[in-house]
């Protein structure tokens, strides 16, 4: 629904979820016992119900060991020196058994930290900076980088490990479940909202990835509506990284509905779908740019993908090809778009319950704005509220208005980790409580939201905006574009103008005029290829299975 704040002249409309909570209910108590309580509740204690599955690995935690596992290992930690308030760094392909020591983490009042595993030792050393780390988690492919960061930094770090490494002053992990947990503190003095508990990293897109720092509170919220991610209420296969936001939020929505994760420790397309055919998980969650590899593989044919009821679309928005595509070869399945962001952890999605919303039982609903055709990203979650301002002018903007897109929440991030700050420092946050979100968007008259794009990746063709993601909506139409990513190069005469570069079908015969051409039919003059088209075997990916465009532009200013 749209609000009328009349008491507020310059703010004609406020957006608020059709899901209407009082955010004085909300609880503030330490998110493991959230959590314990939701598995007590389902009679989840006892039950051989798998938790989390590691696919890379075939390692398995059960409902039944979440307690006492964790409490092994927050007492192993403990007796480690462990403390209240302590952040443990990770750089590990592991899944299923770092949630366990995560939990243990939480417990005793610490928080966790990952990072990307293919990450110089220098970057890890500077998050560890940040995050005044003293103790660090390893595989066997990770432990020599992370022996060179621990060796710059100016204190003493504890070296747990998931492997044997040959190293007697490493700690094993398996020693840490196989404790008695009789160190762990009967008390601890957790404050729901001052408490970290995690600091996943941003993507980096606009320079080095900054830690989001959450706290409990962030992710009682989170999941005290059981009706805001309930794309979870039932077995899943997720490729997020395991130091991302999204990978904090699997842990917690799994254990709140009692459902199993099967989760990618390192995503290959090669085995994708045997991995799938393997687990058969009702609801199966993409990135778009791995949505959009999906619908257009030939391998689609080869299985039987029946047992797919759900794919949940996350990190980005699903293009209209892309959605028919699947929806095609799939018509069993519905497709859920989520939309959230690492500062701000859950926005939106298709899911939301309204009953005046005609579409939720529907594919993903699409609506013309300014000429391009745009997915929904579903209506606001409880709690949450937002508001579209004028790029230009601070205006606050009405209905199918686009913006840049401002959100408050009670998930917002308690800021962005610095070094030489002993407190995180919130940024982009308005004296009314609005996080600057970065991102293009606009609401239709039913309060639906459409995300367009990042501010960071627009630019100007002469006195035009110019939105690469438009344009590669239009390409991704050709039936012989595999993936496509467009990105604007200097142009001293008009600013900028737009490369895109194309993974074609094999054996395909279109050529970069037939390309240029497609775009040009059916663009305005203002949005077309005039920097031509670069065929690529392969697109670079971004640590998260998204498309990276840094990397792309660097391609386009070299070559």
């Amino acid at each position: 629904m749209c609000c009328q704040e009349s008491q507020m002249p310059t703010e004609p409309c406020i957006f608020k979820s059709p899901l209407d909570r009082d955010i004085s209910k909300l609880p503030e108590c330490p998110i493991y016992d959230f959590l314990y309580q939701k598995i007590i509740e389902r009679g989840m204690d006892k039950t051989d119900k798998p938790w989390v599955v590691d696919t890379s690995t075939g390692t398995t935690v059960y409902f039944k060991d979440i307690d006492p596992h964790s409490r092994n290992v927050g007492s192993a930690l403990t007796r480690l020196g462990f403390k209240n308030r302590d952040i443990l760094y990770f750089v590990t392909y592991e899944t299923s058994v770092l949630y366990l020591i995560q939990l243990g983490i939480w417990r005793i009042g610490g928080g966790a930290r990952g990072g990307f595993q293919g990450e110089a030792p220098e970057e890890f050393a500077r998050q560890m900076r940040e995050s005044k780390s003293r103790f660090v988690l390893v595989d066997k492919e990770t432990y020599s980088k992370m022996l060179e960061a621990v060796k710059l930094l100016s204190w003493p770090v504890t070296v747990i490990s998931f492997d044997d490494v040959g190293n007697p002053d490493v700690v094993l992990v398996t020693s840490l479940i196989e404790d008695d947990g009789t160190a762990l503190p009967e008390k601890v003095d957790i404050k729901p909202k001052e408490n970290i508990i995690c600091i996943p990293n941003t993507s980096g897109s606009t320079g080095l990835p900054k830690g989001v720092c959450h706290t409990h509170f962030s992710f009682t919220t989170l999941n005290f509506d059981p009706k805001a991610v309930d794309v979870f209420s039932g077995p899943f296969m997720t490729p997020m990284s395991n130091y991302a936001n999204g990978s904090y939020m699997v842990t917690c929505s799994s254990i709140y509905y009692g459902s199993t994760v099967f989760h990618l420790g390192k995503f290959q397309k090669e085995s994708y779908f045997d991995v799938m055919a393997k687990y058969k998980p009702g609801n199966v969650l993409m990135y778009p740019f791995v949505a959009n590899w999906f619908a257009r593989c030939d391998d689609f044919e080869k299985y039987d993908l029946s047992f797919l009821k759900l794919i949940t679309i996350v990190g980005s928005v699903l293009d209209p090809t892309t959605a028919k595509l699947i929806n095609q070869k799939l018509p069993g399945a519905k497709i859920v778009q989520f939309y959230g962001m690492t500062e701000v952890i859950n926005v939106s999605n298709t899911q939301v319950d309204d009953p005046e919303n005609e579409f939720i039982n529907k594919n993903l609903a699409s609506k013309e704005n300014m000429g391009e055709l745009c997915v929904t990203s579903g209506k606001l979650v409880p709690y949450v509220e937002a508001k579209i301002l004028d790029v230009n002018t601070g205006n606050t903007l009405g209905p199918n208005e686009r913006g840049e897109l401002y959100v408050k929440t009670p998930m917002l991030m308690k800021g962005y980790l610095r070094e030489g700050h002993e407190m995180p420092v919130l940024e982009d946050v308005t004296e009314d409580g609005f996080f600057k979100t970065g991102d293009i968007a606009f609401f239709d008259e039913n309060s639906n939201i459409y995300i367009l794009e990042r501010t960071s990746f627009l630019f100007k063709y002469y006195m035009f905006i110019v939105s690469p993601t438009e344009i590669e909506t239009c390409i991704k139409q050709h039936p012989d574009v595999l993936e496509v990513g467009v990105v604007d190069i200097p142009n001293p005469e008009c600013t900028s103008v737009a490369r895109a570069f194309i993974r074609k079908k094999p054996n395909s015969k279109c050529t970069e005029a037939d390309l240029v051409k497609f775009v040009a039919d059916r663009l305005p003059e203002h949005k077309q290829l005039h920097g031509g088209v670069q065929f690529v075997d392969k697109l670079p990916e971004s640590k998260g299975n998204k498309l990276d465009r840094n990397a792309l532009k660097k391609m386009a200013l070299t070559s």
